[in-house]
């Protein structure tokens, strides 16, 4: 049982539908929603962080010891759901680590990682899904909630900032300037080798940069053509940054290119 049909909501329960697992869905606000079966139920509450302990306490009428009930908020915890733990439920909070941007048609969770942190057979259920959308699951025992949700909102909120400076700097660098449609798949192609390459390699052994051939001109002519958005050359200062750290490290680069690219990197070390 799907409750709230945003587009978390909705996917959960395209999810399901296509593996003919028995789901329905209710909205958050409205009547209380019904059991589907005398048997124990799964019941995913996919609604605002805000709203969480509001529409678990709508369920209790309909919920029965054995039953699982799921949160999918990254942000928030297990005390959200006490209402349900109090009337027999097992409880916990499972948080989807894909960004789901379409409410129609549904977006897809499959291949997705899942984290979940909760009783056993909330993680026992948890397993399932993930089993369904062909993903991995992430157990934990405990969370430190605004460090891992600001890790998951660095990497969606992010790809997305990265993705709209390139395809401003791919848009005015080519003539005929391309249309929307070949932008888009431009920075999606870019981004999807980026993501195939961090997930058989790892972050660190998938850079790509001008600075593993020690080239530090290039990286100071990429800085001057974006003075015309400091937001975007403020967001390749700081990834430049951060790449310099396990480049620093491990010493695939010369100790003077990492002194060169940390000037490139601070406001104003640039010439244009």
């Amino acid at each position: 049982m799907v409750v709230g049909l945003g587009r978390m909501g909705r996917a959960f329960l395209a999810l399901a539908r296509a593996h003919a697992v028995p789901a329905a869905g209710y909205p958050a606000r409205g009547a209380a929603p019904e059991r589907l079966r005398d048997g124990s139920m799964v019941w995913i509450v996919a609604v605002s962080d805000q709203a969480i302990t509001r529409v678990c306490k709508t369920l209790l009428p309909a919920l029965r010891p054995g039953d699982v009930v799921l949160h999918l908020a990254g942000a928030r915890g297990l005390a959200e759901l006490e209402s349900a733990r109090g009337a027999g439920a097992a409880v916990g909070a499972l948080h989807p680590l894909a960004a789901i941007a379409t409410l129609d048609p549904p977006g897809s969770l499959a291949g997705a990682a899942f984290m979940v942190e909760g009783d056993p057979a909330a993680v026992a259920s948890a397993r399932d899904i993930a089993g369904l959308a062909g993903g991995r699951l992430l157990v934990a025992e405990a969370v430190d909630r605004s460090r891992y949700h600001a890790g998951a909102a660095l990497v969606a909120s992010g790809a997305v900032a990265l993705a709209q400076g390139a395809a401003w700097l791919l848009g005015g660098a080519l003539q005929p300037t391309p249309s929307e449609e070949d932008l888009r798949a431009a920075t999606a192609s870019l981004l999807v080798s980026v993501a195939r390459n961090i997930q058989h390699l790892g972050p660190d052994a998938s850079l790509a940069s001008p600075l593993l051939r020690d080239d530090t001109e290039t990286v100071a002519r990429h800085l001057a053509v974006m003075a015309g958005d400091p937001t975007v050359r403020a967001l390749y200062r700081a990834v430049l940054a951060r790449v310099l750290v396990p480049l620093a490290r491990d010493g695939r680069v010369k100790p003077e290119t990492i002194a060169a690219a940390r000037l490139l990197a601070e406001d104003g070390a640039d010439t244009h």
